[in-house]
C-alpha cells in the first residue's frame, strides 16, 4: 500500500481513495525525532482507556488526539463522532472554535448549566429506567424500588393518550379504591386522596361526576359528614363489579409513552396508594422518604434536565442530539455526583439502544468519551433494578454495533474490572497508588514490573502507549493541545506573594 504523508497524518489509498490510516498523537521519549502514531481503526474501533493522577495530562492528551483527529483537510474526519461527558468542564475551550481551523467539522456544546451560554442539555423523563430512578432518588431496592416499577407502569397506561381499554385502568381504580377505603386514615383524608387521584387518573367509569347505581355521583359519595363518609358502600359496590385481572400479564408489552416529571410524580403518588392497597398499608410509610427526594428534585435546577422534551421517540431525540457535530461536549460539572451518574447511565444506555436498532450495524460509529469514569464506570457487583451495569454491556457488546468507550480515569482500581479488561489500547500517565499500580498490572496485559515501576515518576504530558493500535509500547511525550483545555493547577506562589 502507498504511504504518503498529509497533514502530519499517514494516509494510504484504500478503494482508490486517498484515507488516513493511523494519527500521530505525540513524539517517543527516548527517540525525540520519532512520532509516535496509532492505527486509526484499532485505536478507535475499539475501547480504550487512559489513566493516570490528577495532574498527570489526562485530559491534555484526549483533547490533543481529538484535535488532531480534525486537521486533517482533505477528506476530513467528518464521519467521527464524539460524545464527551465532560465532568469537570475542561474541553469546551478546547473544541468549541474547532470549525475555525477546519470548517468541515462542526462541534456542539451542551451544559446542565442554568447560567451557561451552551445549549441546555435535556433527557425526556419517560426514557429513564427503575435503576435510572432508583440512583437519582436513593431508592431502597427492597420497599422502594417497586414502587418506582409501579410508577412507571401507572405512567404508561394512563398517559398513553391511544389507550382506549380501560379494562386494565379499573382495574387499578379500583384496587386502589378499596385499599384507601379500608386503611386506617381517617374519612377526611381517604376522601381527599381519592379525589386527587380520580382527578388525575379518573377514567368513564371511575370520575369524580361517574354516576352509581344509586344515582349519585363518586363526588358524591366521597363527601364526609361528621367525620365519616356515609356513602362508603355504594362506592364499595361499585368498585367491586371490576372483577380481578392478571396485572403482570397485561403489562408485557407495555410501550413507550410520553409524560413529563410532574406528571411521573403524580404516578409515584398513585403508584403508592395501590401497592398499599394489594400489599401493606405500610407501603406509604415506607415510601415517604423517596416521595419527598422526588418532590425536592423537582424544584431544584436538576429536576429541569428532566423534561417531556419536544421529541416523541428516542430515535428523533437522539438524531437531534448528534445532528451533524463531529464533537458533542455535555458539561455535567455542576451537577452533584447521583445526578451525575444518572445522566451518563442515561444517555449512554439511550445511545447504545438507538445504535442496536439500526437497521445495518456499526454503521454510525460513535465514540464515547467518559471524563472521571470512576465515577459512573463503577466496580459494582449489584446491578440494581435494571439487571446489569449498562457500561459493561456496552463494554461487551457495544463495538459489533458501533459505541466505542473511552474511560479516562485516575482512580483505576475503582472502575469495572469488565470494562477495564475489554479494553485493547491504554494510555497510562504517572499513576502513584499502590493500589491502582497493583489493578493495572493485573488488568492490563503485556505490562511487566519493570514498566509499572516506572508509571510512579512519569513527567506530567508523559505516558506510556500500548495495546493493538501500536507496534510497540511507547513512552510518549503529548504536546500541549491548542486550544489547551480548562484544567490548569493552580499558581500557588503568583497568588500567595502579592
Amino acid at each position: 500500500m502507498l504511504e504518503i504523508e498529509c497533514d502530519d497524518q499517514v494516509t494510504g489509498i484504500i478503494n482508490g481513495e486517498t484515507r488516513a490510516i493511523s494519527l500521530p498523537i505525540g513524539q517517543s521519549v527516548i527517540f525525540p525525532d520519532y512520532d509516535v502514531k496509532i492505527n486509526i481503526d484499532k485505536f478507535f474501533g475499539f475501547h480504550f482507556s487512559i489513566f493516570g493522577n490528577t495532574g498527570s495530562g489526562k485530559s491534555n492528551t484526549m483533547a490533543q488526539i481529538i484535535q488532531n483527529i480534525f486537521k486533517k483537510t482533505d477528506y476530513s474526519a467528518r464521519g467521527a463522532k464524539f460524545i464527551i461527558l465532560d465532568s469537570n468542564g475542561e474541553y469546551e475551550s478546547a473544541f468549541k472554535d474547532i470549525n475555525q481551523c477546519n470548517d468541515l467539522i462542526n462541534a456542539k456544546m451542551l451544559s446542565t448549566d442554568d447560567y451557561a451560554t451552551d445549549e441546555y442539555l435535556e433527557i425526556p423523563v419517560w426514557a429513564l429506567s427503575a435503576d435510572d430512578w432508583a440512583i437519582l432518588l436513593h431508592a431502597s431496592e427492597k420497599t422502594q424500588i417497586p414502587i418506582i416499577k409501579r410508577a412507571i407502569d401507572i405512567a404508561r397506561i394512563f398517559f398513553d393518550e391511544d389507550n382506549t381499554d380501560n379494562k386494565l385502568k379499573n382495574h387499578i381504580l379500583s384496587c386502589t379504591i378499596l385499599g384507601v377505603l379500608n386503611s386506617s386514615d381517617s374519612s377526611p383524608s381517604k376522601s381527599d386522596k381519592l379525589k386527587v387521584i380520580l382527578s388525575t387518573f379518573g377514567t368513564a367509569e371511575f370520575n369524580l361526576d361517574t354516576r352509581l347505581s344509586n344515582g349519585k355521583n363518586i363526588r358524591t359519595c366521597l363527601a364526609t359528614s361528621y367525620g365519616q363518609i356515609p356513602l362508603i358502600e355504594e362506592l364499595q359496590n361499585h368498585c367491586e363489579q371490576y372483577e380481578y385481572i392478571d396485572i403482570s400479564n397485561e403489562l408485557k408489552n407495555q410501550k413507550l409513552v410520553i409524560y413529563d416529571l410532574n406528571q411521573f410524580a403524580e404516578a409515584i403518588s398513585f403508584a403508592v396508594l395501590y401497592e398499599g392497597s394489594i400489599s401493606s398499608q405500610r407501603i406509604q410509610e415506607y415510601t415517604s422518604t423517596l416521595v419527598t427526594r422526588l418532590d425536592s428534585l423537582r424544584d431544584s435546577d436538576q429536576g429541569r434536565l428532566l423534561t417531556k422534551t419536544i421529541f416523541t421517540d428516542i430515535d428523533s431525540y437522539v438524531n437531534n442530539l448528534i445532528g451533524d457535530h463531529q464533537i458533542l461536549n455535555i458539561n455535567i460539572s455542576n451537577l452533584d455526583d447521583s445526578a451525575c451518574e444518572v445522566v451518563a447511565k442515561v444517555l449512554s444506555k439511550i445511545i447504545f439502544d438507538f445504535l442496536r436498532k439500526r437497521p445495518v450495524k456499526a454503521d454510525m460509529p460513535i465514540n464515547l468519551i467518559i471524563e472521571e469514569a470512576h465515577r459512573f464506570v463503577k466496580n459494582q457487583n449489584q446491578y440494581g433494578a435494571l439487571g446489569y451495569n449498562i457500561f459493561e454491556r456496552i463494554a461487551k457488546e457495544g463495538r459489533k454495533f458501533g459505541l466505542l468507550l473511552g474511560i479516562s480515569s485516575q482512580r483505576p482500581n475503582e472502575l469495572s474490572k469488565t470494562v477495564v479488561s475489554q479494553c485493547s489500547n491504554f494510555i497510562i500517565h504517572r499513576v502513584q497508588n499502590p493500589d491502582d499500580l497493583a489493578y493495572i498490572s493485573r488488568m492490563v496485559p503485556y505490562i511487566s514490573e519493570g514498566i509499572i515501576d516506572r508509571l510512579t515518576y512519569l513527567q506530567t504530558g508523559h505516558a506510556l502507549v500500548f495495546g493493538s493500535a501500536i507496534n510497540i509500547p511507547t513512552l510518549t511525550k503529548f504536546e500541549l493541545a491548542a486550544p489547551p483545555t480548562d484544567s490548569h493547577n493552580a499558581r500557588i506562589s503568583e497568588k500567595w506573594y502579592i
